[in-house]
Protein backbone atom coordinates (compact mmCIF):
# COMPACT_ATOMS: atom_id res chain seq x y z
CA UNK A 1 0.00 0.00 0.00
CA UNK A 2 2.60 2.42 1.09
CA UNK A 3 5.09 1.50 -2.04
CA UNK A 4 2.26 3.05 -4.62
CA UNK A 5 1.48 6.22 -2.70
CA UNK A 6 5.46 7.06 -2.50
CA UNK A 7 5.58 6.30 -6.14
CA UNK A 8 2.83 8.47 -6.88
CA UNK A 9 3.87 11.43 -4.79
CA UNK A 10 7.70 10.81 -6.68
CA UNK A 11 6.43 11.09 -10.74
CA UNK A 12 3.34 13.94 -9.14
CA UNK A 13 6.66 16.38 -8.20
CA UNK A 14 8.60 15.35 -10.90
CA UNK A 15 6.01 16.56 -13.65
CA UNK A 16 5.34 19.62 -11.37
CA UNK A 17 9.37 20.58 -11.58
CA UNK A 18 9.22 19.57 -15.26
CA UNK A 19 6.00 21.86 -15.90
CA UNK A 20 8.04 24.90 -13.48
CA UNK A 21 11.04 24.05 -15.47
CA UNK A 22 8.45 24.36 -19.27
CA UNK A 23 6.82 27.51 -17.86
CA UNK A 24 10.29 29.73 -16.70
CA UNK A 25 11.78 29.10 -20.06
CA UNK A 26 8.17 29.97 -21.59
CA UNK A 27 8.50 33.44 -19.57
CA UNK A 28 12.03 33.86 -20.26
CA UNK A 29 11.44 33.04 -24.32
CA UNK A 30 8.04 36.05 -23.89
CA UNK A 31 10.05 38.54 -22.22
CA UNK A 32 12.58 38.46 -24.63
CA UNK A 33 9.57 38.97 -27.43
CA UNK A 34 8.61 41.86 -25.95
CA UNK A 35 11.92 43.64 -25.37
CA UNK A 36 12.74 43.06 -28.93
CA UNK A 37 9.45 44.41 -30.39
CA UNK A 38 9.63 47.24 -27.76
CA UNK A 39 12.76 48.51 -29.40
CA UNK A 40 11.47 48.21 -32.55
CA UNK A 41 8.48 50.05 -31.50
CA UNK A 42 10.96 52.76 -30.05
CA UNK A 43 12.90 52.32 -33.74
CA UNK A 44 9.81 53.08 -35.65
CA UNK A 45 8.45 56.10 -33.26
CA UNK A 46 12.05 58.04 -33.82
CA UNK A 47 11.68 57.26 -37.66
CA UNK A 48 8.38 58.60 -37.50
CA UNK A 49 9.23 61.78 -35.59
CA UNK A 50 12.32 62.61 -38.09
CA UNK A 51 9.10 62.09 -41.05
CA UNK A 52 6.55 64.55 -39.03
CA UNK A 53 9.45 66.83 -38.83
CA UNK A 54 10.26 66.49 -42.85
CA UNK A 55 6.86 66.77 -43.76
CA UNK A 56 6.49 70.08 -41.52
CA UNK A 57 9.54 71.14 -43.17
CA UNK A 58 7.86 70.72 -46.17
CA UNK A 59 4.80 72.59 -45.84
CA UNK A 60 5.95 75.29 -44.68
CA UNK A 61 5.13 78.84 -45.92
CA UNK A 62 8.71 79.59 -45.90
CA UNK A 63 9.22 76.46 -48.41
CA UNK A 64 6.61 77.15 -50.49
CA UNK A 65 7.23 80.82 -50.69
CA UNK A 66 10.80 80.30 -51.89
CA UNK A 67 10.02 77.51 -53.99
CA UNK A 68 7.45 79.81 -55.80
CA UNK A 69 9.71 82.38 -56.50
CA UNK A 70 12.67 80.23 -57.49
CA UNK A 71 9.94 79.15 -60.15
CA UNK A 72 9.54 82.93 -60.87
CA UNK A 73 5.96 82.80 -59.52
CA UNK A 74 3.98 86.10 -58.70
CA UNK A 75 1.21 86.84 -55.96
CA UNK A 76 -2.13 87.03 -57.70
CA UNK A 77 -3.72 90.96 -58.05
CA UNK A 78 -7.10 91.23 -57.20
CA UNK A 79 -7.84 92.19 -60.77
CA UNK A 80 -6.41 88.88 -61.62
CA UNK A 81 -8.63 87.05 -59.67
CA UNK A 82 -12.03 85.39 -59.91
CA UNK A 83 -14.69 84.95 -57.64
CA UNK A 84 -17.49 81.83 -58.24
CA UNK A 85 -20.39 81.60 -55.97
CA UNK A 86 -22.17 78.63 -56.57
CA UNK A 87 -25.75 78.39 -55.37
CA UNK A 88 -27.50 74.73 -54.27
CA UNK A 89 -28.65 72.71 -57.12
CA UNK A 90 -31.93 73.78 -58.80
CA UNK A 91 -31.70 77.30 -57.04
CA UNK A 92 -30.20 79.48 -59.38
CA UNK A 93 -31.49 83.13 -58.23
CA UNK A 94 -33.96 84.21 -60.78
CA UNK A 95 -35.37 81.17 -61.74
CA UNK A 96 -39.22 80.50 -61.33
CA UNK A 97 -38.62 77.09 -59.63
CA UNK A 98 -36.33 79.08 -56.98
CA UNK A 99 -39.12 81.18 -56.74
CA UNK A 100 -42.20 78.71 -55.95
CA UNK A 101 -40.11 76.36 -53.25
CA UNK A 102 -40.66 77.29 -49.55
CA UNK A 103 -38.59 76.20 -46.71
CA UNK A 104 -41.61 75.89 -44.78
Amino acid sequence: MRKPIVFLSIASISLLLAAAVWQAGRYASLAAEARRLEALQEEWVQENRKLEAGIWVLSSRERAASLAKSLGLVRASPERRLRVDVSPAGTAAGTPAAKERSDG
